[in-house]
């Protein structure tokens, strides 16, 4: 694996484009999934969220097959009673 270019996109982005190390792991979600640590993970959990619920700028393309992702994952837990945006195992 090789290490991240210089990321000079939006900080808050969790891939940014522009960079060949998130452009691979957004070709295979559940490994970029896989590397987030527990912060990076909540943020982007929280942004997979915030995007679908009331839209939001600033989304990259290397992100954005991630947080579908999440946001699929989302939909589910909140059948289940956890509410959206609420990260699993984290006091709301």
């Amino acid at each position: 694996m090789t290490g991240h270019d210089v990321h000079t996109g939006d900080p808050r982005q969790v891939l940014q484009d522009h960079c060949g190390e998130c452009a691979r792991r957004a070709k295979d979600v559940h490994v970029a999934i896989g590397h987030f640590d527990p912060a990076r993970f909540a943020v982007a959990w929280k942004r997979a969220a915030r995007w679908q619920q009331h839209g939001m700028k600033g989304i990259s393309r290397n992100e954005m097959p991630v947080l579908l992702a999440l946001w699929a994952v989302a939909v589910q837990l909140e059948k289940r009673g956890i509410p959206v945006g609420t990260v699993p195992g984290e006091a709301p």
